[in-house]
Protein backbone atom coordinates (compact mmCIF):
# COMPACT_ATOMS: atom_id res chain seq x y z
CA UNK A 1 0.00 0.00 0.00
CA UNK A 2 2.91 2.29 0.81
CA UNK A 3 4.41 1.72 -2.66
CA UNK A 4 1.06 2.45 -4.32
CA UNK A 5 0.87 5.83 -2.55
CA UNK A 6 4.35 6.72 -3.83
CA UNK A 7 3.37 5.54 -7.30
CA UNK A 8 0.31 7.83 -7.37
CA UNK A 9 2.33 10.74 -5.93
CA UNK A 10 4.98 10.38 -8.66
CA UNK A 11 2.34 10.31 -11.41
CA UNK A 12 0.70 13.47 -10.03
CA UNK A 13 4.11 15.14 -9.66
CA UNK A 14 4.92 14.33 -13.29
CA UNK A 15 1.64 15.86 -14.45
CA UNK A 16 2.35 19.02 -12.45
CA UNK A 17 5.92 19.25 -13.78
CA UNK A 18 4.68 18.98 -17.36
CA UNK A 19 2.14 21.77 -16.81
CA UNK A 20 4.83 23.93 -15.20
CA UNK A 21 7.09 23.31 -18.19
CA UNK A 22 4.40 24.65 -20.49
CA UNK A 23 3.65 27.67 -18.29
CA UNK A 24 7.18 28.74 -17.33
CA UNK A 25 10.38 29.24 -19.31
CA UNK A 26 12.49 26.54 -17.62
CA UNK A 27 14.03 25.36 -20.91
CA UNK A 28 13.33 21.71 -20.19
CA UNK A 29 14.11 21.55 -16.46
CA UNK A 30 10.52 20.87 -15.45
CA UNK A 31 10.09 18.45 -18.34
CA UNK A 32 13.16 16.60 -17.13
CA UNK A 33 11.72 16.41 -13.62
CA UNK A 34 8.43 15.20 -15.08
CA UNK A 35 10.18 12.47 -17.04
CA UNK A 36 12.17 11.49 -13.93
CA UNK A 37 8.93 11.29 -11.94
CA UNK A 38 7.36 9.11 -14.62
CA UNK A 39 10.44 6.92 -14.70
CA UNK A 40 10.24 6.57 -10.92
CA UNK A 41 6.54 5.71 -11.13
CA UNK A 42 7.19 3.00 -13.73
CA UNK A 43 10.07 1.64 -11.65
CA UNK A 44 7.82 1.65 -8.58
CA UNK A 45 5.09 -0.15 -10.57
CA UNK A 46 7.52 -2.96 -11.38
CA UNK A 47 8.24 -3.31 -7.67
CA UNK A 48 4.52 -3.61 -6.96
CA UNK A 49 4.08 -6.36 -9.58
CA UNK A 50 5.88 -7.09 -12.88
CA UNK A 51 2.65 -7.26 -14.91
CA UNK A 52 1.45 -4.00 -13.34
CA UNK A 53 4.79 -2.44 -14.24
CA UNK A 54 4.45 -3.54 -17.86
CA UNK A 55 0.90 -2.18 -18.06
CA UNK A 56 2.00 1.15 -16.53
CA UNK A 57 4.93 1.36 -18.96
CA UNK A 58 2.66 0.84 -21.98
CA UNK A 59 0.06 3.28 -20.66
CA UNK A 60 2.78 5.86 -19.99
CA UNK A 61 4.04 5.59 -23.56
CA UNK A 62 0.51 6.03 -24.92
CA UNK A 63 -1.04 8.51 -22.51
CA UNK A 64 1.78 11.00 -21.82
CA UNK A 65 1.78 12.42 -25.38
CA UNK A 66 -2.03 12.51 -25.33
CA UNK A 67 -1.95 14.32 -21.97
CA UNK A 68 0.54 16.90 -23.27
CA UNK A 69 -1.53 17.56 -26.39
CA UNK A 70 -4.64 17.92 -24.25
CA UNK A 71 -2.91 20.37 -21.89
CA UNK A 72 -1.58 22.47 -24.78
CA UNK A 73 -4.99 22.63 -26.48
CA UNK A 74 -7.27 22.99 -23.46
CA UNK A 75 -5.21 25.10 -21.04
CA UNK A 76 -5.25 28.31 -23.16
CA UNK A 77 -9.07 28.14 -23.29
CA UNK A 78 -9.51 28.08 -19.50
CA UNK A 79 -9.94 31.21 -17.41
CA UNK A 80 -6.41 30.83 -16.02
CA UNK A 81 -4.99 30.14 -19.46
CA UNK A 82 -6.57 33.28 -20.91
CA UNK A 83 -4.57 35.30 -18.40
CA UNK A 84 -1.35 33.40 -19.03
CA UNK A 85 -1.30 33.12 -22.83
CA UNK A 86 -1.39 35.76 -25.53
CA UNK A 87 -4.53 35.93 -27.60
CA UNK A 88 -4.63 35.36 -31.33
CA UNK A 89 -3.03 38.04 -33.44
CA UNK A 90 -5.50 40.37 -35.02
CA UNK A 91 -5.54 40.47 -38.76
CA UNK A 92 -4.03 43.71 -39.99
CA UNK A 93 -6.52 46.05 -41.56
CA UNK A 94 -3.87 47.71 -43.68
CA UNK A 95 -4.35 51.15 -42.17
CA UNK A 96 -0.63 51.59 -41.60
CA UNK A 97 0.60 49.14 -44.24
CA UNK A 98 1.80 50.34 -47.62
CA UNK A 99 -0.72 49.88 -50.36
CA UNK A 100 1.36 47.96 -52.89
CA UNK A 101 -1.65 46.93 -54.99
CA UNK A 102 -2.69 50.56 -55.38
CA UNK A 103 0.87 51.51 -56.29
CA UNK A 104 1.17 48.74 -58.86
CA UNK A 105 -2.05 49.89 -60.52
CA UNK A 106 -0.33 53.20 -61.30
CA UNK A 107 2.47 51.60 -63.34
CA UNK A 108 2.37 52.93 -66.90
CA UNK A 109 0.38 56.04 -66.00
CA UNK A 110 1.74 59.56 -66.20
CA UNK A 111 1.53 62.59 -63.96
CA UNK A 112 3.43 65.61 -62.74
CA UNK A 113 5.85 66.14 -59.87
CA UNK A 114 4.55 68.23 -56.96
CA UNK A 115 7.99 68.65 -55.40
CA UNK A 116 11.62 68.29 -56.41
CA UNK A 117 12.46 64.58 -56.53
CA UNK A 118 15.99 64.08 -55.25
CA UNK A 119 15.54 61.18 -55.45
CA UNK A 120 12.24 61.07 -53.53
CA UNK A 121 9.43 63.55 -53.22
CA UNK A 122 5.78 63.88 -54.13
CA UNK A 123 4.03 63.51 -57.46
CA UNK A 124 0.43 63.67 -58.58
CA UNK A 125 -0.41 60.54 -60.58
CA UNK A 126 -3.93 59.84 -61.78
CA UNK A 127 -5.25 62.60 -59.51
CA UNK A 128 -3.59 61.16 -56.37
CA UNK A 129 -0.64 62.61 -54.50
CA UNK A 130 1.86 59.81 -53.93
CA UNK A 131 5.41 59.40 -52.70
CA UNK A 132 7.57 59.04 -55.77
CA UNK A 133 11.23 58.23 -56.35
CA UNK A 134 13.21 59.28 -59.37
CA UNK A 135 14.62 56.40 -61.38
CA UNK A 136 17.97 58.21 -61.31
CA UNK A 137 19.21 61.65 -60.44
CA UNK A 138 16.82 64.47 -59.60
CA UNK A 139 13.61 65.56 -61.28
CA UNK A 140 12.52 69.20 -60.93
CA UNK A 141 9.10 70.26 -59.64
CA UNK A 142 6.42 70.49 -62.35
CA UNK A 143 8.04 67.88 -64.64
CA UNK A 144 5.80 65.39 -66.44
CA UNK A 145 6.70 61.86 -65.35
CA UNK A 146 5.72 58.30 -66.16
CA UNK A 147 5.45 55.55 -63.54
CA UNK A 148 7.85 52.73 -64.43
CA UNK A 149 7.68 50.64 -61.24
CA UNK A 150 6.25 50.32 -57.77
CA UNK A 151 7.75 49.31 -54.44
CA UNK A 152 6.06 48.72 -51.11
CA UNK A 153 6.49 52.33 -50.01
CA UNK A 154 6.59 54.46 -53.15
CA UNK A 155 6.47 54.50 -56.91
CA UNK A 156 9.41 54.88 -59.28
CA UNK A 157 9.07 57.52 -62.00
CA UNK A 158 10.99 58.61 -65.07
CA UNK A 159 10.70 62.04 -66.74
CA UNK A 160 8.74 62.05 -69.99
CA UNK A 161 10.91 63.30 -72.83
CA UNK A 162 9.00 66.06 -74.59
CA UNK A 163 9.65 66.30 -78.34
Amino acid sequence: MYLMAWFVALIIAAMIFFILEILTPTFGAMAGLGLASLGGAVWMAFFIHPVFGLVVLILTIVWVPAYLVLVVRVLPKTALGKHLFLGRARKATGDAAPEIAKHKSLVGKSGITDTLLRPTGAARIDGQRVVAAAERGTIPKGTRVKVIGATATNIVVRPIEEA
